[in-house]
């Protein structure tokens, strides 16, 4: 199956990069084609050079995504399972270390891996219908990944409470839990997503890139959030800006 029948590109601006995943029938569950296309897209997007910020979506009006396609899962081998499973680890890496600032746009079911990408991105806005869990305990998958993302997203608690607890958080109680950055209307997410992007594509390539670098580095595990390795970063950053023009100055 080809990148375009699971996964549709939208190139807005110039600048801004829809990434949509498109199996609605299965409500955008992770199937290996899809993780597939996910992980070339994004790799091809950040060499290209011209992407400055991509949107996350999934098609159709009942899901961002179901999560991992058990049903293909089933039917495969051991060993096309444990492919499946690299894949699965690649295309998470690729997002958690991914150099351009990333948004998405939840509408509907939230659950499982894709939970997962969407708390990977640096921004997740949320529909009042959006519903986000970690379903997998209950299809007999491990949830350590996702522990561990809603461990350090939301606190130990909300990472037992929806793992072991089988909870699932609606629309702005995803907000209120820290997983998400704001609720939006119902029908506007993907828009609001976008305009998101627009505006973060608009800055100063060097200086975006500099605070997504460093918002990244607070986000990952064992970073130094001090205040000596800010004052290090923002040396560094101003260096740079120093020899360049500022909005505003002097012509």
């Amino acid at each position: 199956m080809t990148e375009d029948a699971v996964l549709h590109r939208e190139v807005i601006d110039g600048h801004v990069v829809v990434l949509e995943m498109a199996r609605p029938e299965r409500l955008n569950a992770i199937s290996r084609g899809l993780a597939a296309a996910l992980v070339a897209a994004l790799d091809e997007l950040a060499a290209a050079g011209t992407a400055r910020a991509v949107v996350l979506a999934g098609a159709g009006e009942r899901a961002f995504g179901a999560g991992i396609d058990v049903r293909e899962l089933a039917q495969q081998t051991p060993a096309e399972r444990d492919e499946q499973q690299r894949l699965m680890l690649r295309l998470q890496r690729t997002l958690s270390d991914y150099p351009l600032p990333t948004v998405a746009a939840v509408h509907g079911i939230a659950a499982g891996a894709s939970l997962q990408l969407a708390l990977h991105c640096d921004l997740l806005l949320v529909g009042p219908r959006a519903r986000l869990g970690m379903p997998e305990l209950s299809a007999g998958l491990p949830g350590i990944l996702g522990g561990w993302l809603l461990h350090t997203r939301g606190g130990p608690q909300l990472a037992a409470d929806l793992l072991l607890g089988g909870r699932w958080l609606v629309g702005a109680e995803a907000v209120a839990a820290g997983l998400a950055a704001r609720a939006v209307p119902l029908g506007e997410e993907r828009a609001a997503a976008v305009e998101t992007a627009r505006r973060i594509a608009g800055y100063q390539p060097d200086a975006l890139a500099a605070t997504h670098a460093w918002l990244r580095r607070l986000r990952s595990a064992g970073a130094a959030p001090t205040f000596e390795a800010a004052i290090e970063a923002a040396n560094e950053a101003l260096h740079a800006a120093n020899r360049r023009d500022l909005p505003g100055g002097p012509r």
